[in-house]
């Protein structure tokens, strides 16, 4: 990242216990969000509609690039999920993540009963990039 990075640092969600914290690098670089999602066994579909749900409204969003949901092969895997969201810009994703319809669906993520869930996520710039033969 070539400028000074501020930060800021918010929640989601109203259970203590349960609220995501989220950080955002307030930057113009390109930024990925990465979040590993920890989702009981068996409950891997209703996880996967939900975060539809919040997708949807984050990909209508300005900067927006594209967003991969990688699930493990094993059920019984520690972190089931990994969602990897690539952004034009820090601040497109701090902006984005103002919008109440995107806070809403994830305050009906982690309300549902039904499904209990841990997020982990992280807003990550690139440190090193390395292709077929790089010597890095």
């Amino acid at each position: 990242m070539s400028e000074a990075v501020r930060l800021a640092h918010t929640t989601v969600g109203e259970r203590a216990d349960e609220a995501v914290g989220l950080t955002d690098a307030i930057v113009t670089d390109a930024v990925t969000m990465i979040n590993a999602f920890t989702v009981p066994a068996g409950q891997g579909e209703l996880f996967l509609t939900r975060w539809k749900d919040n997708v949807t409204v984050m990909a209508a969003q300005p900067g927006f690039v594209q967003a991969k949901m990688y699930r493990a092969m094993d059920e019984n895997a520690d972190l089931g999920f990994v969602n990897v969201v690539h952004w034009d810009s820090g601040e497109a994703l701090a902006k984005a993540r103002t919008n109440p319809e995107w806070r809403a669906a994830v305050q009906r993520m982690m309300d549902d009963d039904d499904l209990h869930i841990t997020a982990r996520p992280m807003v990550y710039g690139t440190a090193l990039v390395v292709g077929p033969g790089d010597r890095p």
